[in-house]
């Protein structure tokens, strides 16, 4: 891998000083450890609250009476979040990501504590609200301040412990969820938030230093309302369609035209937005669709599935909210291994395409097993379906935000990232509202009529009250539940199936920092470090002479060819704007490179491997990580031969190549056989160029392809030579006369004056007729036929004797 070049300077040398920086500095391990857990510990918090209201969901519509708004415990949640995702990412790009995410913090514990407070249903749905217009801006804050504090070669390590903790807490909420309604009260699972966010609050706002954000600007507010309109509108489609109210109904009708009308708003206001709330340049970008495809999908199943399942597991097996979180381990155990293992491998490779096709995969199986589910399946089967279904999330979930974040610029990484995540959980939203849907209007048909006549409320049935049911009421009730759940997985599975096939067009790129260009770049000129030396009398080296600390930043990347390919002991130089050596090294058998830069400026990196062309680029250096990859085209080899339109080889024909510019690349000549040779090329377009005797020269154009033989053959055509001599009557030898040559139809080839001699000769002369006329005394026209390539002579007698 790269190595670290100290230059040297005299012992009266004066160290340089580090060059001045308009943000904090680039945070230490320590504290972006430190940072990074806290970032952590605010995730957990805002995705477990998605799931952790999943197994005390009985408990709370049946001691609120709002079994009929039972989905609305989730989806007002997930609403809310959803549409904070782009409003809090677009405010962290111009505001500061910290004071924002500060802001989000405050508003999700108050929700928290407001939530455990709730009274009656209607209190309860509107607290859940407010708790996700925080958990919003905590979700996507975590991802964008972890774009900030870590280079982008390191991220996926990051990016794999978030994807585990939104896995863990999606899965795991539920068992938080059961043993604190188990041992304490429902109302426990929000009050618990709020010692732990103000802890989150108190590391956040002391040990956080984030630059100041280089985008300017004001907040999109019509952009905001109309998405969160469209959002609304879907979510309560989804939900009340086919069961508050028909298909065809005015509710549900209008309400997808309002969906639909404010989307299609959203995106004419966006389009002339100063500041929009998610770029439509975004939608440009292959990368950004694919994964926010992909990742609804998965929001689809991830939430569709464990929103329910516990619902399912209390009911039809009649065990506690503790026993229902624990059967979902095995989930939390796939979603969090993926997770941390998918990190550490793309952190090590730097690739990343092939785990969302894979995890995919994996979902869709998982999600067809558990749609087979009976009463009596074991629980180990249980719990490999669950495993199965959770690795496939697990695998996808942290290579969307990384891929998106590697292609879009600093300033919209906030955007990206929101806009993503919002794409997902709007189809988490519309995923929990579908099922939700699906699953009151199955169970309605499957339950009895007599079941649902004898109770007298049954909104507010809970999973002890239908086990103290009599047995065929129970059973009824048990019987309808078990047919219901496992259909809903057998629908979720063609989501999946439609998002690995998405999956497949993912394009990978190499973790890039785009490093933001100042309109007048200024070199900085390198910093020199005074060298250790020895004192002469063999004591400890002088205080003034020791090394001075320099903060170094790191420049990174791969070297590779056009096709992707790595390019392993490639030599790398870097110079600084004077031309001064700053940094040497080379790239490892992975092709990736280290370098150290003194400091922030402007450099230029060449890189060069035996067989391939060299290559310079410009670069730079801010105050983070810069990772910069380099194509090295292979040397191209241009082989072929020189002959006629018959075939006749030519032999010591002189070939010329020009590259686009004009100039001479190299000159050679053919060999016996007309076969020439030129190696050691740079792919891309020249002129070849071939002339000989008695042939007229001919060019061409010619693409040379990195690391690969071209064959190009050149075809002369032949060239006459016609000579001869103008003469008297008597055979004297006319000087000055005037020869000229028509061709067929008459046009004057070319004219010359003879010699002393008497002698003409023109050369290079297509095959054909021609008119041979001489002129001095009495003209002289004569008639003949040249041959191409050869030789035809042909003397005048002019008509005055001696």
């Amino acid at each position: 891998m790269g190595a670290v070049t100290v230059a040297k300077d005299e012992p009266t040398s004066t160290p340089a000083t580090p060059p001045p920086t308009d943000g904090p500095p680039q945070p230490g391990p320590r504290r972006v450890r430190l940072v990074f857990s806290a970032l952590l510990l605010a995730l957990l918090l805002a995705a477990q609250e998605q799931m952790v209201v999943a197994t005390a969901l009985p408990e709370i519509v049946g001691e609120l009476h709002g079994g009929d708004r039972m989905s609305w415990a989730i989806t007002a949640y997930l609403l809310t979040a959803t549409v904070g995702l782009p409003v809090y990412g677009r405010f962290g790009d111009l505001y500061g990501r910290k004071g924002v995410f500060q802001f989000a913090l405050v508003v999700f514990v108050a929700g928290s504590a407001l939530a455990g407070f709730s009274r009656t249903m209607d209190q309860f749905i509107a607290f859940r609200a407010l708790q996700g217009v925080g958990a919003g801006g905590l979700m996507i804050g975590v991802q964008a301040i972890v774009a900030d504090i870590v280079p982008s070669r390191n991220r996926g390590r990051y990016l794999g412990l978030v994807g585990a903790a939104f896995g863990l807490a999606s899965v795991a909420g539920p068992l938080l969820g059961g043993r604190l309604t188990d041992h304490l009260s429902w109302r426990w699972c929000f009050y618990v938030n709020v010692p732990c966010g103000l802890v989150t609050l108190a590391v956040v706002t002391f040990a956080l230093k984030l630059p100041k954000p280089t985008t300017k600007g004001r907040l999109d507010v019509l952009g905001t309302l109309l998405l969160a309109v469209a959002s609304t509108c879907l979510v309560l489609l989804a939900s009340w369609g086919g069961t508050a109210y028909a298909w065809n109904s005015r509710t549900v009708l209008g309400l997808g035209a309002g969906a639909l009308a404010a989307t299609v708003l959203f995106l004419v206001a966006e389009r002339f937005a100063a500041q929009p709330l998610i770029p439509l340049r975004l939608f440009k970008d292959p990368v950004f669709v694919v994964t926010g495809l992909v990742g609804t999908a998965i929001g689809i199943a991830l939430f569709g599935a464990a929103s329910y399942l516990p619902t399912q597991l209390r009911m039809v097996g009649g065990i506690s909210a503790t026993e229902s979180g624990l059967l979902m381990l095995p989930m939390t155990a796939g979603i969090v291994g993926a997770s941390v293992v998918c990190g550490q491998l793309i952190s090590h490779t730097g690739r990343y395409r092939t785990y969302p096709v894979l995890g995919s995969a994996l979902a869709a199986l998982g999600s067809w097993l558990l749609s087979r589910l009976e009463t009596d399946t074991p629980r180990l089967h249980f719990g490999i379906w669950t495993a199965v279904l959770g690795a496939g999330i697990g695998m996808v979930m942290p290579v969307l935000i990384l891929a998106v974040q590697n292609s879009v610029r600093p300033s919209d990484v906030g955007a990206a990232t929101a806009a993503n995540n919002y794409l997902r959980q709007i189809g988490g939203c519309v995923g929990v509202a579908v099922v939700g849907a699906l699953f009151l209007d199955r169970l309605a048909d499957r339950l009895p009529t007599r079941a649902r006549a004898v109770l007298p409320d049954p909104d507010s049935l809970t999973p002890e009250l239908v086990h103290a049911l009599p047995a065929p009421l129970r059973d009824a009730h048990v019987s309808a539940y078990a047919e219901t759940m496992p259909r809903i997985f057998l629908y979720l599975t063609p989501v999946l199936v439609l998002g690995l096939l998405v999956a497949c067009f993912l394009r990978e790129r190499t973790p890039v920092s785009f490093d933001e260009v100042p309109a007048e770049p200024t070199p900085t000129p390198a910093v020199r470090i005074p060298q250790a030396l020895p004192h002469p009398s063999g004591g400890e080296t002088p205080s003034s002479l020791r090394s001075t600390y320099v903060p170094e930043v790191p420049l990174r990347g791969t070297v590779q060819h056009p096709d992707g390919t790595v390019v392993p002991r490639a030599a790398l130089t870097l110079i600084d704007a004077t031309g001064r050596q700053t940094g040497r090294g080379g790239s490892g058998e992975d092709g990736r490179y280290t370098l150290s830069t003194p400091g922030p400026g402007a450099y230029v990196l060449i890189a060069a491997a035996g067989g391939h062309r060299p290559q310079a680029v410009s670069v730079t250096v801010g105050e983070r990580p810069v990772e910069v990859d380099i194509v090295l085209g292979g040397a191209g080899r241009l082989v072929g031969a020189v002959r006629t339109a018959d075939g006749r080889v030519v032999s010591d024909a002189t070939v010329t190549l020009t590259d686009v510019r004009g100039e001479v690349v190299v000159t050679t000549r053919s060999g016996e056989a007309g076969e020439y040779l030129i190696t050691e090329l740079a792919a891309g377009e020249y002129t070849l160029a071939a002339r000989a005797d008695s042939y007229r020269p001919a060019a061409l154009p010619v693409t040379v392809q990195a690391g690969r033989e071209t064959r190009q053959d050149v075809e002369l055509a032949g060239g006459a030579v016609l000579r001869g001599t103008v003469r008297t009557g008597g055979g004297r030898p006319v000087e000055d006369a005037r020869v000229t040559v028509l061709d067929a139809a008459g046009n004057v080839v070319d004219t010359i004056t003879t010699g002393i001699d008497g002698t003409f000769r023109f050369v290079d002369l297509p095959s054909g007729g021609y008119t041979l006329i001489a002129t001095g005394y009495p003209p002289v026209a004569t008639v003949l036929q040249v041959a191409g390539g050869g030789r035809t002579e042909r003397d005048l007698r002019l008509g005055y004797a001696d």
